[in-house]
């Protein structure tokens, strides 16, 4: 180990990151740079969990009917399911940027008051049931079970479904029937004002945990209370918001959910977000850069020390950019203000590493100043190697334990832990303590006269 030359394979580890930098500069070039999340883009995005099986096809269908065919949605876990979409029109009441419990989805109340499950007599439970709307309404899946004399809410009475025609006849003879009432009475010139028949009730019930059972539920399995309640008039559009319409549409097609997370942010904001990303990364280098110079103010030239800190930083931040790129071209991962926060995180850690080869650089400087830089370097790598690599492997083995357990609010700042602490690792051994040396004994002054001579011998 002692016999380990590190410095002297500095070309190999410069043409290496070189090529690693071409690569993520490509990546960069080829649009879309990155994928924006919504703190960087005006939008709202939307977790919601619901009570029964969902598919994905499905709820992507209902956005595109409710006019977001933009929607983007993302499975996270059982009936789970993560949604973004523009900017929602939403009052300030429905704005929940984060919510540390789940909120049932209580919809506005009806007017139309309540009844009770279960027909005359019944016992035991009555279902509450998807209502399938097309042309021909029929009820789907059972939602949950509720025992019979339950008092429910009607949320909404469904009226004027096409039903399918009778055994043995046909469209002639069904509207024959549905209409003769009406022939005649349009020969008697009056109109018929009555209202269709009720094919279903979408009702809510208390649950015994205090959850909100909602569902639709056949006129012939309830039946009337005594005495209802005072009704409050309808919620119109406006006082509900874009939010309160589009949820209270998703629990008339899949019944009961939960909203774990509800997130908006206008155009405004998002700029600000990405000029404050900006100023945070800029301002972080400028203080690292003059507490290295600081620090090592008692070496001789502190500044290169200062200089090779930030380009091996510069390194692992487009490193890390690079690899977000290609990760949102391929899975479409977006960043955000995690990403961000995980991307200062990966500065502080990279410097850090930087510090302490540095740091034993300046001890063995002190210990023998007469030996050529180059040999102090190579002896503080050797001697720092091991803590080096020990300790960026175990972080390394937690952030896949996050990201195999964690879930995917936090997984920009882990994806940017897992990258950053890899490049980190590799250009405080390659990157930085390899620019000192080639800095000292003047590998890019040797570079720079041979393009020159080069340059000469091609005008000649």
């Amino acid at each position: 180990m002692r016999n380990l030359d590190l410095v002297s394979t500095r070309r190999r580890f410069f043409i290496f990151s070189g090529a690693l930098l071409l690569i993520s500069l490509v990546l960069l070039a080829i649009p879309p740079t990155l994928r924006p999340g919504i703190e960087f883009t005006s939008g709202t995005t939307t977790l919601l969990r619901f009570e029964r099986s969902v598919e994905q096809s499905a709820l992507r269908a209902a956005y595109a009917e409710l006019g977001h065919d933009e929607a983007r949605i993302q499975s996270t876990g059982p009936d789970e399911y993560l949604i973004r979409t523009r900017k929602l029109d939403v009052p300030d009441t429905a704005l929940i940027e984060v919510a540390p419990e789940s909120i049932e989805i209580e919809p506005a109340d009806s007017g139309l008051g309540s009844l009770l499950l279960g027909a005359e007599g019944a016992s035991g439970e009555v279902a509450l049931r998807v209502f399938r709307f097309g042309e021909v309404c029929d009820f789907g899946d059972e939602i949950v079970g509720v025992p019979a004399g339950s008092e429910a809410r009607i949320l909404e009475e469904v009226r004027g479904c096409e039903q399918p025609a009778e055994d043995g006849e046909d469209d002639g003879e069904a509207a024959d029937a549905e209409g003769g009432e009406g022939s005649d009475t349009a020969e008697g010139g009056e109109a018929d004002d009555e209202p269709a028949a009720v094919l279903a009730y979408r009702v809510q019930v208390d649950g015994d945990d205090g959850e909100l059972l909602t569902g639709f539920v056949a006129p012939a399995d309830t039946r009337p209370l005594d005495a209802t309640g005072a009704a409050d008039p309808d919620l119109s559009p406006e006082e509900l918001g874009e939010r309160g319409v589009i949820e209270d549409e998703l629990g008339k097609r899949f019944g009961s959910f939960e909203v774990l997370e509800f997130a908006s942010v206008s155009a405004v904001v998002s700029k600000q977000a990405v000029r404050n990303a900006a100023v945070a990364v800029v301002v972080a280098s400028l203080f690292i850069m003059g507490y290295i110079v600081f620090a090592f103010s008692s070496m001789p030239h502190p500044f290169r020390y200062a200089m090779a800190g930030i380009i091996a930083l510069l390194h692992d931040v487009l490193i890390v950019l690079g690899a977000f790129s290609l990760f949102g071209k391929l899975f479409g991962i977006e960043i955000n203000l995690m990403f961000v926060t995980g991307l200062l995180t990966i500065i502080g850690f990279s410097v850090h590493d930087t510090i302490v080869i540095f740091d034993r650089v300046r001890e063995n400087v002190t210990r023998a100043p007469g030996a050529p830089l180059a040999e102090n370097v190579n002896a503080a790598l050797v001697q720092t190697l091991g803590r080096s690599l020990n300790t960026s492997i175990t972080l390394i083995f937690t952030i896949l334990a996050l990201l195999w357990l964690g879930g995917p609010t936090i997984e920009s700042f882990l994806l940017v832990l897992l990258v950053g602490v890899i490049a980190g690792a590799y250009s405080s051994i390659a990157i930085a303590a390899q620019v000192l040396v080639a800095w000292e004994e003047g590998d890019l002054s040797r570079l720079l006269s041979r393009f020159r001579r080069g340059n000469a011998a091609s005008a000649s």
